[in-house]
Formats: C-alpha cells, structure tokens, sequence
C-alpha cells in the first residue's frame, strides 16, 4: 500500500498546477501521509484555496467530523467498485491498482467553498448549505450513498453533477432556490434514485442523458430542459415547466403537449444489459439493438446521441476513475534481499481522459 500510495500521488502532482499545493490524506496504518483524515486536512491553515486535496484509497470511511469547507478546493479520490472481493458491489477489472475507493462521511459546502470540484470520491453525504449565488461547484465521477447530495434552504446557482453513480439514493433541492443546476450522464440506481428538484428556478438548468433503473419513488422536476433520460422506475414523475425531449420512460408517464420524442412504456430489459454479473454501472450500458441507440436529440456536435448515462459528448466513465494519470497495474518485490540498494516495481498507467 505505501508504494502503491507513493506512486499514485506522484502522479497527482505532476498533473496539477504547479502553483497549488497537492496534500496526501491517507488512513490505513504505515502509511506516512500529510494527514490522517480529512478533517484535520481542510482545517489546516497550510492548506488554502486552489489546493488539491488527494484522499487515497481506504477500506475504511475518512473522518470529516461534519466539516463545513470554507476553501476553495479540488478533491480528488481513487473512484469506486474497485473491490474483487466486495460481491455486493462487483468491481471493474483493470482500471485501477488500488482495490478501495475514497470513502468520505458528511461534508457541508458553506461560504467561501465556491469553485470547489470534486472528482472520483466515494461520498456518503453532501450538504449544500452556502447562501452564496454563485457557488459554481462540481462534482463529477463520484459515487454517491447514503444521504446523497442536499441542497440547504438557501440560494445557489452553478452545480453541476456528471458523471457520478447514485446507489439507492437521490439528489434534493426541496427548498429556497437553485439555478445553472446541470445534471449529465449520471446513473441513479436502486429504490430511491433520482431527482426531487422543485426548487429549480430560471431558465438553464438541465437534466440530460442520465440512466435511472429500479427506482420506486418519482423524480420532480421543474424549470427545466430534460432530454436524453431513460426513467426506469415503477411510478410516473413530475414536470413542471419543462422541455421534455427524447426521453424513454417504463410507466405510461403523461407528458405536457409540448413534449416531444418521446417512448412510453419502454421494457427495460429491452433497453441496458442488465443481468445478474459485472459492476453495476456496466449493466446500465446500452445493449445490442437497444431502441435508446442512436434515440436522442443533439448535443454539441453529436446530432444522434445514445440515450442514457454512456450517451452524448462527454459520456459516462466506468468506475468514476478520475481524468488524471493512474495506475492500473502495479508489481511490487514481497521482500528486498538485506542489504540491497535497489527493488524493481513495474507499473502501467493511463490518462482516463
């Protein structure tokens, strides 16, 4: 683990500003790390806005003591279903070394956070709780449980959620106001996934190319452009004031008379993998002959996207592993002869671009 750690957060670095100080955040026994948990990480006075906070890989929940971040940070984690032996949740192969995520318990978002990205972190629960306008946070590649991601009564413009794996939980702005709300190429999984949004205001929030499956409560949404979903869930959802567009949905769900491009209906089976086998954001892709194939309406330069979460320009990525050098394949000596000067490690990497 120590030279696994090592090796990935020299990566880290190297793929950051050189300006901005990267801090290793590392629990496992042995490890020599800049911090041990998360919260004595983000309360430092070393550490400042523009900072990059590396959570490294953990079998075990990083303590937050329900931190308020009031920095403006970038965090990044390992990704997630990367453990061969958690049968729960199946991993991917081959994409990352490490066999555990970057478990984080309850962070709070308050003043001074806005700016702040978030990427392949394994989040328990996220509050929202600034009253700043413009709050301009990210989240992307996570994995989300739990609690899932709230949004305080106050008022926030700018969050943009893609590419992250909801597992029986939701996204809520149930009060106050949120706007510039973006919500692309997720997948929400399990009885309580989706979106209870009827605090959307204004005109440029979306809601597009986002997989929901077995879901047994009802997104809401409204003041919003929803396009390229696929709603697999066993009740009908609400839209207030939206623009609906080449969506599939597996109830017989109304639609206002604007909408348009519609599927109603929809067997699911029909539509992903699915199955009993592989990770489960794998068995939310598109299978063969899938009438969601080519169904969607244009984004960017892609004039007939796939529905769903692995559709469109900027599609989803297995396993949230972050957009930055890692390393997949790592072999390291189990012992080092006394009194030898060297060791041989060999390790692949890639860019997860």
């Amino acid at each position: 683990m120590r030279h696994l750690s090592t090796l990935l957060v020299l990566l880290v670095v190297l793929s950051v500003q050189t300006q901005a100080k990267v801090w290793r955040i590392n629990n496992n026994v042995g490890v020599a790390a800049d911090f041990t948990t998360f919260f004595a990480a983000v309360q430092a006075s070393a550490v400042v806005n523009g900072d990059t906070l590396y959570v490294e890989a953990s079998a075990n929940e990083y303590t937050t003591n329900s931190i308020t971040i009031n920095k403006r940070l970038v965090i990044i984690g390992m990704g997630y279903f990367l453990n061969p032996d958690d049968t729960n949740n199946p991993s991917n192969t081959g994409l990352q070394a490490a066999n555990y995520g970057s478990p984080l318990q309850y962070i709070n978002f308050g003043e001074g956070s806005a700016g702040s990205k978030v990427l392949g972190m394994s989040l328990s629960y996220v509050n929202i709780g600034s009253s700043t306008v413009d709050i301009n946070l990210v989240f992307e590649r996570c994995l989300f449980y739990s609690n899932g991601l709230i949004f305080a009564n106050a008022t926030h413009s700018g969050v943009t959620v893609r590419k992250c794996f909801f597992i029986a939980t939701s996204i809520s702005a149930t009060s106050g106001s949120v706007t510039n709300f973006v919500c692309e190429n997720n997948i929400f999984y399990g009885y309580w996934g989706g979106v209870n949004m009827p605090a959307l205001t204004g005109s440029t929030n979306v809601f597009r190319n986002n997989s929901i499956k077995d879901a047994s409560v009802s997104s809401t949404l409204v003041n919003c452009y929803v396009a390229n979903n696929i709603f697999g869930t066993n009740n009908a959802h609400s839209f207030t004031n939206c623009t609906i567009k080449n969506n599939f949905f597996s109830v017989n769900q109304t639609l206002s008379g604007t909408a348009s491009n519609n599927q109603v209906n929809v067997n699911m089976a029909d539509v992903y993998v699915g199955g009993t086998t592989g990770s489960l954001d794998s068995r939310m892709m598109l299978k063969s002959g899938s009438p969601a194939i080519a169904a969607g309406v244009t984004v960017g330069a892609v004039t007939t996207p796939d529905c769903g979460a692995f559709g469109a320009t900027d599609p989803y990525k297995l396993s949230g592993i972050p957009n930055i050098p890692t390393i997949y394949s790592l072999t390291v000596p189990v012992s080092i002869p006394s009194g030898s000067p060297t060791m041989n490690i060999t390790f692949s990497t890639r860019n997860n671009n």
